[in-house]
């Protein structure tokens, strides 16, 4: 009776230490897949926390998921050589895969280098569409306007003029921007630049004029931005490094 019960318990802890093999080797590489480097982490960053320390804190997270990546690559090939044998089919087809997700996930994130935006850091673009779709959620452009026509363009031309938090309209303050600046566009109208970021991490945010502003084209120099258009008279930029 005894002996069957231990039979029983070492069946049953086998099956779950299996599960959980599966679980931490496959399923969890398969998520960090669709997270990091298909962008998708980035991409809601900017859609609910564009802020610079939330970027910093995500992009220390990528030295830990390689290294846990790669180990996950190593141990799916010592499964799969050690109990090739013996194994099921089943669990033949689980052991390839848990060798293949790791491997999706490194030709993806050596793919996304290579095709990021030029001059910019690898996870802009994913992020700008992320802010992009967050402006869009909570802006209310008409408001917004209503309040840049209160300001003379021509006092603001050529230059950005830095707005203390209480001049700040209810329109913008709701987006929570570390910096509002005012300025003029080309034909002298007024226009607001929100902006997040730091000195590290690079800048970004969100420019708005009226419908009729140009929004000039992505500008891949060094120091220039990447630009992406939300409505006529708004877009989202980041700078390049």
């Amino acid at each position: 009776m005894d002996k069957t019960k231990t039979a029983q318990s070492k069946e049953t802890k086998h099956g779950r230490n299996w599960k959980d093999s599966v679980v931490i080797f496959l399923v969890l590489p398969m998520i960090l897949t669709v997270l990091f480097p298909l962008g998708r982490l980035f991409y809601l960053c900017g859609r609910f926390s564009p802020h610079a320390v939330t970027l910093s804190h995500v992009l220390t997270l990528y030295p830990v998921i390689g290294v846990f990546v790669i180990y996950c690559f190593v141990a799916g090939i010592v499964e799969l050589r050690a109990g090739w044998k013996k194994h099921s089919s089943e669990k033949k087809l689980i052991s390839v895969a848990k060798i293949g997700i790791p491997s999706v996930f490194m030709a993806l994130f050596f793919a996304s280098l290579f095709t990021s935006i030029e001059g910019a850091f690898f996870f802009a673009k994913p992020f700008m569409f992320g802010l992009r779709d967050r402006i869009r959620a909570k802006a209310d452009f008409q408001a917004t306007r209503a309040w840049l026509k209160t300001h003379r363009g021509q006092d603001h031309a050529g230059h950005y003029d830095r707005l203390s938090r209480r001049e700040w309209p209810k329109s913008l303050e709701v987006f929570k921007p570390g910096v509002i600046l005012l300025s003029a566009d080309e034909s002298g109208n007024p226009k607001v630049r929100l902006m997040w970021g730091s000195g590290f991490m690079g800048h970004w945010g969100v420019e708005i004029g009226m419908e009729d502003m140009r929004i000039p084209p992505s500008d891949f120099s060094q120091f220039g931005e990447y630009r992406l258009p939300l409505e006529p008279g708004v877009y989202v930029w980041h700078e390049l490094q």
